[in-house]
């Protein structure tokens, strides 16, 4: 059995945990978690993520799983406001590093109402939820992971929230793809072996 079958075993077992899932024995921490893997695997972790979900249901682990995918989210955002052919169109003129300056600016993200933070809240299902964020790399580096997490970890505290991140995390420091130096994160806790 290879480390990522193992991996998502123990996830799905962690899942099922009352105490996972009521953000018990945290020493007064919120109940946020990254799952990292190597981004090589991009497309066997979502097809582990959809198995999850699926089989994974209320009568199964007592809650049920809320996949919120960073991509959708920021085309949803981005095509609410028909931005979409604006940012093609200022990448070209301006260059990335432009296009990341707008897309902070619209998305807030340096602000504590991030518009990405929002849309999970709006459409967070009321009753016992573990919500999943996908779409961390695809998203990279449009929008970063640390900045996501600390916003959400002011206004989402009542559920658990698995970050599936491609690259690594020791605990302290988020590197997307395993190479890429994404921010310090210290509130989360490590979901691999």
């Amino acid at each position: 059995m290879d480390k990522l079958t193992k991996d998502f075993i123990n996830l799905r077992e962690k899942i099922s945990s009352p105490t996972f899932q009521a953000n018990e024995g945290l020493s007064n921490e919120v109940g946020y978690y990254i799952f990292s893997y190597d981004p090589a695997q991009e497309m066997r972790v979502r097809e582990e993520i959809t198995n999850l979900v699926t089989t994974a249901t209320p009568a199964t682990i007592n809650a049920s799983i809320q996949v919120f995918d960073l991509f959708k989210i920021m085309m949803h955002i981005v095509d609410e406001f028909g931005y979409r052919e604006q940012f093609a169109d200022f990448e070209k003129q301006y260059g990335m590093s432009s296009v990341i300056e707008q897309m902070e600016r619209l998305l807030r993200m340096n602000r504590d109402d991030n518009r990405i933070v929002e849309y999970i809240q709006k459409h967070l299902r009321p009753g016992r939820t573990i919500i999943f964020v996908t779409g961390v790399g695809a998203v990279f580096p449009l929008v970063r992971a640390h900045k996501v997490l600390n916003t959400m970890n002011q206004v989402i505290d009542n559920v658990p929230v698995v970050m599936f991140y491609p690259g690594m995390y020791d605990s302290v420091r988020l590197k997307m793809f395993g190479e890429l130096q994404d921010d310090n994160y210290y509130r989360a806790f490590s979901l691999n072996s």
